[in-house]
């Protein structure tokens, strides 16, 4: 367990996720307390029973992240029931792969409902809260890497685009209040968990120069 976690309040979506996961378990095995959030009511019952056997404290919330209503009131609940949130990991994301000139509109729609809408919803509530405490971190995980164009993850990597320049931009305006955003790209999967509990316990805004890659 350690210190700079201990009683700390982390946020993290996409939870039922393998990355997801991953964070939840890290976050928590280091003494954090963990709203798990993700829409998989199935997987969030049972993530929350195995860690719960654990021993570790994690709290599951099912909600869909596209719904800015939704978003405001699971942070709303989170904090009157846990206390401040202290970082958020967004990590939920939507992956619908297929060649750029076959891409539906629905897939369209649906990617940048979840990839962008998402991440700026939950954001948004949270770094509102942060900034009126003067502290709080920020980290957004893609779930691929798409600095480099590739084949069939054009609507995938349009809409993380987006969300990186949301998130860097985000990052200028609230750093003077003492919160701090970073992006964290997962070029080397097995390195993902470590470099997010780095950012978390680094209370000092830095430039947005893990971004690169993402």
């Amino acid at each position: 367990m350690n210190a700079d976690f201990h009683d700390k309040i982390a946020l993290v979506t996409g939870a039922c996720t393998p990355l997801g996961v991953e964070l939840v378990e890290s976050l928590a095995g280091q003494g954090a307390l963990v709203a798990a959030v993700d829409s998989d009511g199935a997987g969030l019952a049972g993530l929350v029973e195995r860690l719960h056997g654990d021993g570790l404290r994690i709290a599951g919330r099912q909600i869909d992240v596209t719904s800015s209503a939704a978003v405001d009131a699971l942070v709303d609940q989170v904090e009157r029931e846990f206390g401040p949130i202290d970082a958020l990991v967004t990590t939920a994301g939507a992956l619908r792969p297929g060649p750029a000139l076959s891409v539906s509109d629905e897939d369209w729609a649906h990617s940048f409902a979840v990839n962008v809408d998402g991440v700026f919803n939950v954001s948004r509530a949270v770094a509102s809260r942060m900034v009126q405490r003067g502290h709080g971190t920020i980290v957004m995980v893609p779930v691929q890497v798409v600095a480099v164009p590739r084949s069939g993850i054009a609507a995938y990597a349009a809409s993380r685009a987006a969300a990186v320049a949301y998130i860097e931009c985000l990052a200028v305006e609230v750093a003077a209040h003492g919160v701090h955003c970073a992006v964290v790209a997962p070029a080397d999967m097995s390195a993902v968990a470590d470099e997010v509990r780095f950012v978390i316990s680094d209370p000092v805004p830095g430039p947005m120069s893990d971004a690169v890659g993402a």
